[in-house]
């Protein structure tokens, strides 16, 4: 299960609701409705909350409103909220949907966030629910931009404006002057969590560049674009990184990065959820894109005041700087685990646990980590005596093993955690990876094709196969190894283009096959390697491709190629010019 798509908001304060809102608790159906970046999930949470069915709430975002994409996603949440169920189960129709909403308790609330335009399909998704909702008596808010049609559950639905849900702070409580709050005020018109999301970064970041912002803006488009470009100088590359990432799959958490920030210091536009997710508020996403992909000026740190600032996550960077290195500690963590102690490899592991810690130790920032957290992780359902003890064990069968290719203590245990000795210097893979990444988007920006197209083959050449390969059912590797893989396939298309805009065909054609070696699915690279065979004159194999291209297609994902993909092909097989 994508579990970003069932995180709930954390409940914000609201500053109060009228009295149509607070019917929303008794009626069977409601719509929350507003423009574009007008609501403000928060709030919403904070009225469940206060009326005590926070726990019984289940949450499901979705881009798509149409009921049969609605039925799968939905079942699936209701069976993690209401069943604490995990699995995937099948994808679900109306009579699986409405099992699962009679596990629901007595009372419980149903909230559909819809990122698009509501179409009448979501009427029949209430007819499929109707019974169970009457049943257990729940309560179903859809929230969803305007002009949405008609529609019941249960015999009656109330429309609130998403406006309603909560009162903006007042001036004196803005943290602007005056005259910049006002400024703020007529560009977001109704679009009240925009309000609430740059008077964030006022009271977080910094009061001049929001003025400034505001001050210097025609429109509200203007205003988010100048705002962004001035907190981005100010941002750590671990916050530009997570951002990156939160472009470009709608969400964050702190294990997709080696120094993951928390979504708490990603504001004004990221959303804080449970768990430490983070979302994206969608109307943050164009400035975002736009000013991450444009040269980075001088960059200051992203400097929030002690008040607001959020607890380090458990695994902080150790406060020391590290003395002189003493040995170089070699850690491949992409692919099969491997570790090389100043040039010696480390074999004969005792059983799984024990890579396994070190690994996830060398997978954090600074490989430094909590006692707690590691107990947490790996023995979650044992006593804590036991869990302790086990940890022990682990540890000492490391030390163990590593006394055979060093005389200095690898891992040692400090303030209530453990670390990798921080008088060793210590490579770890990813990092190198992430690093050759960094420079090759960083030379690209700067027209510098060739520096570009060696960092991205120096990082090509680093991923030698998912992380973690070797312990595939480990939760917490799962995160981090999808990230890893989509950074190292955006990698490869980043270099097929550059290639393809040099010339350089056979490069540019074993570039496309490694791209489909990682995902045979990539319609893209099918498009890419067809591409540079009629270039090449091949026109037979390009027109294989495509057939190879369709039965993948067919065979995995039961579709059809894109009317991109079958106008290429018809453009080779008529020998004309393929772009």
């Amino acid at each position: 299960m994508f579990l970003p798509s069932i995180m709930r908001p954390l409940p914000g304060e609201t500053g109060g609701a009228g009295p149509r809102v607070q019917r929303i608790a008794e009626e069977p159906f409601s719509v929350v409705r507003g423009p574009a970046g007008s609501y403000r999930a928060e709030s919403l949470a904070s009225l469940i909350a206060g009326w005590g069915r926070w726990q019984d709430c289940v949450w499901l975002r979705t881009p798509n409103p149409r009921p049969l994409a609605l039925a799968g996603p939905l079942l699936q949440a209701c069976r993690y909220r209401f069943a604490g169920d995990e699995a995937q189960g099948p994808a679900g129709g109306a009579d699986q949907l409405g099992q699962a909403l009679r596990l629901a308790p007595p009372g419980g609330i149903v909230v559909l966030e819809l990122q698009g335009w509501a179409a009448a399909g979501l009427a029949r998704l209430g007819e499929a629910v109707r019974p169970a909702a009457r049943d257990r008596g729940l309560r179903v808010i859809a929230v969803t931009q305007p002009r949405l049609p008609a529609m019941s559950l249960a015999g009656s639905a109330l429309v609130v404006p998403s406006a309603e849900l909560g009162r903006l702070p007042g001036r004196d409580d803005a943290g602007l002057p005056g005259r910049s709050y006002d400024r703020l005020l007529e560009l977001a018109g109704r679009r009240v969590a925009v309000v609430h999301d740059v008077l964030d970064a006022a009271r977080t970041c910094s009061a001049e560049v929001v003025a400034d912002a505001l001050g210097r803006s025609p429109t509200l488009r203007a205003a988010l674009d100048r705002l962004t470009a001035g907190l981005l100088e100010r941002a750590t590359p671990g916050q530009r990184a997570a951002l990156e990432v939160c472009v470009a799959t709608g969400y964050w958490h702190p294990q997709l990065a080696t120094e993951g920030a928390p979504a708490s210091m990603l504001r004004p536009w990221v959303v804080p959820l449970e768990l430490d997710w983070g979302w994206l508020r969608p109307i943050w996403s164009r400035p975002l894109r736009r000013q991450l992909a444009a040269p980075a000026g001088h960059r200051r740190h992203l400097q929030a005041r002690p008040a607001t600032v959020a607890p380090p996550p458990p695994c902080a960077p150790a406060a020391a700087p590290a003395p002189a290195a003493r040995g170089l500690v070699e850690a491949r963590l992409l692919g099969a685990f491997q570790l090389r102690v100043d040039g010696r490899p480390v074999t004969g592991w005792p059983g799984q646990r024990g890579p396994s810690v070190l690994r996830f130790l060398l997978s954090r920032p600074r490989y430094r980590c909590s006692r707690d957290e590691l107990l947490a992780e790996f023995w979650p359902e044992v006593a804590p005596d036991v869990a302790r003890n086990r940890l022990q064990v682990a540890v000492s069968g490391l030390r163990r093993v590593l006394e055979e290719v060093t005389r200095t203590n690898l891992i040692e245990f400090a303030d209530g955690g453990y670390r990798i000795n921080p008088e060793l210097l210590v490579e770890v893979d990813v990092e190198r990876f992430e690093g050759a990444l960094s420079a090759a988007r960083r030379a690209e920006r700067s027209g510098a094709a060739d520096a570009a197209l060696a960092a991205y083959r120096e990082a090509a050449e680093l991923y030698q196969g998912d992380f973690a390969s070797d312990a595939p059912y480990e939760q917490w590797a799962l995160l981090p190894r999808e990230r890893l893989r989509l950074s190292y396939l955006d990698a490869l298309d980043r270099m097929s283009r550059i290639q393809l805009q040099l010339g350089r065909l056979d490069d540019c054609i074993a570039t496309g096959l490694r791209m489909l070696a990682a995902d045979p699915c990539r319609e893209d690279a099918h498009r890419l390697l067809m591409r540079c065979y009629a270039r090449q004159g091949r026109t037979y194999q390009a027109l294989r491709q495509f057939e190879f291209c369709t039965r993948m297609l067919k065979g995995t994902l039961e579709v059809e190629p894109s009317p991109e993909t079958v106008e290429a092909y018809r453009s080779i097989r008529a020998g004309a010019a393929v772009g």
